[in-house]
């Protein structure tokens, strides 16, 4: 959906001109209804996906999300949403430890201005931009969407402390009766060793571990109110 959200706008050396492209494909978008065509190609993409695993609930993840929230919104007004909140503390520390984003880097002031400004003004970024922006201007905006219409919230560290308890209502919001849940062990999503996203660390660890893991993390919500 972050690709979606961004069609028609190409980069700057693309070969074509990407002044160009842009002006065209907006002069041409202006003609129709570009919510409608863009939700028509996120149905067909879902709804194959659907298909193939002989599901009917796709669930779509990032935490980068918070970038189009509105966009969203416009597409799938009717959607539930589920927002998962975690200490922001060990938010920066899987940053560094798990995808090796060096915070340090940035770590003077004026440097993290800079970089948010960046993102901001649509300028060219360095990676650990896109890191900063996750935790200073990511959180508040889905802390603030946390109150919108047909949302769940999680709390990642309830969730690794009950995580049967917390999933069973997860599914009950979405109108699934929890009592014909089954869950699925860790050694058997293959899924998440085939794929390139995600958090490598958790094939290593038991539930067990991550949960103790976790749960001496300070209390963010206290510090934030500070």
């Amino acid at each position: 959906m972050l690709a979606l959200e961004a069609f028609g706008r190409v980069d700057h050396c693309h070969p074509a001109g990407a002044s160009l492209v842009q002006a065209a494909t907006s002069q041409f978008l202006d003609r129709i209804d570009r919510t409608r065509v863009t939700r028509a190609f996120a149905d067909a993409a879902y709804g194959q996906y659907l298909a193939a695993a002989g599901k009917r609930t796709l669930v779509d993840k990032t935490p980068r999300y918070w970038m189009v929230l509105d966009f969203l919104d416009s597409l799938y007004p009717e959607a539930p949403r589920i927002v998962l909140m975690r200490n922001p503390y060990a938010i920066a520390a899987s940053l560094k430890s798990t995808w090796g984003v060096p915070l340090l880097s940035a770590g003077s002031p004026p440097a993290v201005a800079a970089c948010l400004a960046d993102i901001v003004l649509g300028r060219p970024t360095p990676a650990i931009a896109s890191s900063l922006a996750d935790l200073v201007l990511g959180l508040p905006a889905l802390a603030a969407y946390c109150s919108r219409p047909r949302t769940q919230v999680v709390r990642y560290e309830v969730l690794v402390a009950r995580p049967s308890e917390e999933i069973r209502r997860v599914l009950g919001g979405l109108g699934y009766a929890p009592a014909k849940m089954s869950s699925t062990p860790l050694e058997q999503m293959d899924y998440l060793r085939s794929s390139t996203f995600g958090d490598r660390k958790i094939l290593e660890k038991k539930p067990s571990t991550i949960a103790q893991s976790r749960l001496g993390e300070p209390n963010w919500a206290s510090k934030r109110c500070r």
